[in-house]
């Protein structure tokens, strides 16, 4: 265990600064492969995979193999002529519950606040302009007894739309092109008197014409067939705007540089160093297999999503370029009016959301008060000083203020990045596996054109679902991403040395372990469980 030192009470500072001036060599950000995003490369020893993570994560594997050999040998030669035949690709991986329930109206709309994507929805309180819809057409779908200007002015519309997206052309598989439809969904919150206060309806789904054509709006009322290929639609945009986009880009990479930073210009024995380190573990060894396997030609990005593997990887930048570290996540709520349970009464990644994010906020604070008892502590504190700078400078990361001026700064800063590292990225990495291998729920993309017209039937919805490898092939990137789970939030793999840090810490697992309590009995009257916040399924870094 090592002991904590602010740099300004260091013992022995010349051995700390002999050891930094090494790791300045060792963490060197690199800006030539996704400009302007900053990457750890090559990434230092100390960095990679252990012995131990390594043995455990190909253990997690052992159902994936029969399942893969299975699946091929039973479909290898038959084509995927129903819906229900992608559910034959999981002969011995569990069965995800979404199987079910994957074409009604209210497991679609569930999955906007609990399912792999919850960050996309918005509140809002006019209608899009591209997306006109009357008031007889909004009773037709949500009941007579509802009025659309009503429901504006009670805040009770919400909205998807992937501006994101507008790059991505599509693909090629086989040298036939891949799509991706470009939706924009309305939803409507209808009270009740259930346990949850009500549920949200899907009301309209607009698909773009990118011929130049009329764009479609499908409700509820039209053909069942028309209105499933609507929404399957919206669930194509989602998983490629999650998995580039909320996952990728606002997850990992937005991390990378701070982790490389705070190795750079953090002491090893500093406070922050020993708080940050659990959450920075195998990190940019992990960011660095998803730049040479995935982003690269031919790779699982290139092959299962949309787009090119160039506008995938132009669709990354853009959702790094609107990611900001002093947005904490209330403010993220706030920003797009999902925060307020009096308007909305059930959004699961909110409500557990926050339970988690106050136990991290309130930890952090009780961490770093021990350190810092005066605004000169901070002020004094050079190591976290330059480390501001440095991520202002080198790191480019938006909202950074230039230097910590006050313990509220970096408490806000510093939850921020643990949040992000731990139940942010684990939410999304974990939901995966629910909602993305059953492939009818949720592909990848589109391999025949969306339909310019009504009255689509079920032939021409198989032809645009991913044929028989491409579905094998996302089944088994989705258990490899989601399977696994090294550690758990708060249970770190070194005690603290300081016995006021260690009690911190046992008051953080006592916090989260009456959070997950919460967790549990609000699941009891959740249409769908929402486990992925529980604090028992989130890791301490983003590593897999």
């Amino acid at each position: 265990m090592i002991k904590p030192y602010l740099p300004q009470h260091e013992p022995d500072a010349i051995a700390r600064q002999n050891r930094l001036i090494k790791n300045r060599a060792d963490y060197v950000l690199d800006y030539n492969y996704l400009p302007p995003i900053p990457l750890q490369t090559p990434v230092p020893q100390q960095e990679r995979f252990s012995a131990e993570y390594t043995a455990r994560r190909l253990a997690s594997f052992a159902n994936l193999v029969p399942n893969m050999l299975m699946a091929r040998a039973r479909n290898a030669f038959d084509p995927l002529d129903t819906l229900e035949e992608y559910a034959d690709l999981l002969p011995v991986l569990p069965k995800p519950n979404v199987i079910k329930n994957y074409q009604a109206d209210w497991c679609f709309a569930e999955q906007r606040l609990s399912g792999i994507n919850p960050p996309a929805i918005r509140r809002i309180d006019a209608l899009p302009e591209n997306l006109p819809i009357s008031n007889s057409s909004f009773q037709h779908s949500v009941g007579a007894e509802h009025n659309l200007e009503q429901a504006l002015k009670e805040g009770k519309l919400y909205c998807l739309d992937y501006p994101l997206l507008s790059g991505i052309g599509g693909g090629n598989y086989q040298n036939l092109p891949k799509y991706l439809p470009k939706p924009q969904a309305l939803f409507y919150w209808r009270s009740d008197n259930s346990k949850i206060g009500g549920s949200l309806v899907p009301v309209a789904i607009k698909i773009l014409n990118e011929l130049g054509g009329k764009n479609l709006v499908y409700t509820p009322n039209d053909a069942p067939l028309d209105w499933f290929l609507a929404k399957t639609c919206v669930q194509m945009a989602d998983a490629n705007h999650q998995e580039l986009g909320t996952h990728f880009a606002k997850t990992h990479a937005v991390m990378a540089p701070i982790a490389a930073i705070t190795a750079r210009e953090l002491g090893e024995n500093h406070p922050l160093t020993l708080l940050l380190k659990p959450h920075f573990r195998f990190m940019l060894f992990d960011n660095e297999l998803g730049r040479t396997q995935f982003l690269q030609p031919t790779g699982p990005t290139e092959e299962l999503l949309a787009g090119t593997l160039e506008e995938s990887v132009q669709l990354v930048v853009q959702a790094y370029e609107e990611w900001s570290i002093d947005t904490t996540f209330p403010l993220e709520l706030q920003q797009r009016q999902m925060h307020d349970p009096e308007i909305l009464p059930h959004y699961p990644f909110r409500d557990d959301g926050i339970l988690v994010w106050n136990a991290i906020h309130q930890f952090v604070t009780e961490y770093l008060q021990i350190y810092y008892h005066t605004p000169q502590d901070i002020s004094a504190d050079y190591e976290v000083q330059n480390w501001a700078r440095e991520l202002v400078d080198s790191g480019r990361v938006k909202g950074m203020p230039e230097s910590i001026d006050t313990l509220a700064q970096l408490i806000d800063i510093i939850a921020v990045v643990i949040f992000t590292c731990a139940p942010l990225h684990s939410c999304l990495n974990l939901a995966q596996y629910e909602y993305m291998t059953f492939v009818p729920n949720m592909p990848y993309a589109a391999y025949h054109p969306i339909p310019t017209t009504k009255g689509v039937d079920m032939a021409t919805i198989v032809k645009i679902m991913p044929p028989f490898q491409r579905a094998i092939d996302q089944i088994l990137w989705t258990d490899i991403l989601s399977a696994f789970q090294y550690d758990k939030l708060g249970f770190y793999e070194e005690d603290f040395a300081d016995p006021k840090a260690q009690e911190v810490l046992q008051r953080f697992q006592d916090n989260l372990q009456q959070v997950e309590e919460k967790i549990e009995m609000h699941n009891q009257i959740r249409p769908i469980p929402y486990n992925y916040l529980k604090p028992s399924r989130i890791m301490n870094s983003i590593n897999t």
